[in-house]
């Protein structure tokens, strides 16, 4: 039994004093206003803030490691790189490439989800290639192919069922038919790298497209005459959407209207992170494609942002410096990405029965320590 006791826990959308979290092996097994029984591993938070930990939908890599590189050694990295930043799982994230080789990185997440070095791995998120060459941002313009049932299938290795998430643009031909594919077989069909107008986003929406890769970036904008995939997506009330929280991707205005107008709940933060997160500024190959770190953000030779450089814990304290109280962040950190990823019946919230994925933060928003199924995978290790 470990108890940790002596923290601000975030327990039914508030932060609460006062509670004690009983885990046993993964789980939580109680939470308690009352003492705790001293038989077992007491963990004082001293007054920090115990929160869910963070899960990261949208990450291309980080510390070096790719999702391309079609590795378990890669893949087993990132999870072992994401637990200071208070990321206790993630869904790695594929770029544009050949049928061939995105099955090569199906393969390695498949492997390295049954080893998992740090961060919980709950399966693979597909970006590309159902994409709109007009939006393509920084995916290879010649390796994008019109939405196909039979493509995706090419792309599947045999008894892999873990594809969890996959972009595809409206405007390109035949995407409903790809998109009601998915809905019937329990993948989330994601908008997005389109140029689609405001009713092919209503089409879109009744195959089963109720959620947005990075919303805002590559995508058609709000106009008063043709509100566009932004304005379409704003109107949806059911609709979930991604955000890139680095003030380089989306202005602190965009994040603040986006947070007011759809509900933290259908809000997910990401890090759309490469390669080069954890790493000095310098060229990086991201997706095939040559990029240049510098000053915070990731760009292509033509200035184009290709990914970024965070980290959900400085995706939290950004979103907080914006104006947007902290007990509206968490969700979006938490409990939205796992529903979407399929995970909110044991991931997201600090609840009974749910994994011991565990963030503790400091004042100042600085992770000092974080459990994934109750083991430490940073900080407080042999306290």
């Amino acid at each position: 039994m470990q108890i940790i006791q002596g923290g601000i826990v975030y327990v039914d959308g508030r932060f609460q004093e006062g509670l004690n979290l009983l885990i046993e092996q993964e789980k939580i097994v109680d939470i308690t206003g009352e003492q705790a029984s001293s038989d077992g591993n007491t963990i004082d938070a001293g007054g920090s803030f115990v929160a869910p930990g963070f899960i990261d939908i949208h990450t291309h890599g980080c510390n070096g490691a790719d999702t391309m590189d079609g590795t378990v050694e890669a893949i087993q990295a990132m999870s072992a790189f994401w637990p200071a930043h208070g990321t206790t799982s993630f869904l790695p994230t594929t770029m544009t490439a050949d049928a061939q080789s995105i099955q090569k990185s199906i393969s390695a997440v498949f492997q390295a989800m049954k080893m998992p070095s740090g961060a919980d791995i709950l399966g693979i998120n597909l970006e590309g290639p159902f994409l709109c060459p007009r939006a393509k941002g920084a995916h290879m313009e010649e390796l994008i192919v019109n939405p196909s049932v039979p493509f995706y299938e090419s792309m599947l290795p045999d008894n892999m069922d873990i594809v969890r998430i996959v972009t595809v643009a409206p405007d390109a031909p035949d995407a409903e038919k790809l998109i009601c594919y998915l809905q019937d077989n329990g993948v989330v069909a994601s908008i997005g790298h389109t140029t689609a107008t405001y009713e092919q986003c209503q089409v879109a929406f009744k195959s089963g497209a109720m959620h947005c890769t990075h919303f805002y970036n590559a995508m058609s904008p709000l106009k008063h005459r043709e509100p566009g995939v932004v304005g379409a997506l704003l109107e949806n009330e059911d609709a979930t959407i991604e955000l890139i929280a680095d003030l380089i991707h989306v202005h602190p205005a965009a994040l603040k209207l986006a947070y007011r107008l759809k509900d933290p709940s259908h809000i997910a933060l990401i890090t759309d992170s490469t390669v080069a997160t954890g790493l000095k500024d310098g060229k990086y190959i991201c997706g095939g494609l040559e990029v240049s770190v510098q000053k915070g953000s990731v760009r292509l030779s033509d200035g184009t942002l290709a990914g970024s450089i965070l980290t959900l814990d400085q995706a939290l304290r950004n979103m907080t410096k914006t104006g947007i109280p902290m007990e509206g962040c968490i969700p979006m950190l938490t409990e939205t990405p796992a529903r979407v990823a399929g995970a909110g019946g044991y991931k997201g919230r600090i609840a009974k029965g749910y994994d011991a994925d565990l963030v503790i933060l400091d004042k100042d928003l600085v992770v000092k320590g974080t459990m994934v199924k109750g083991i430490w995978r940073y900080g407080f290790q042999g306290d």
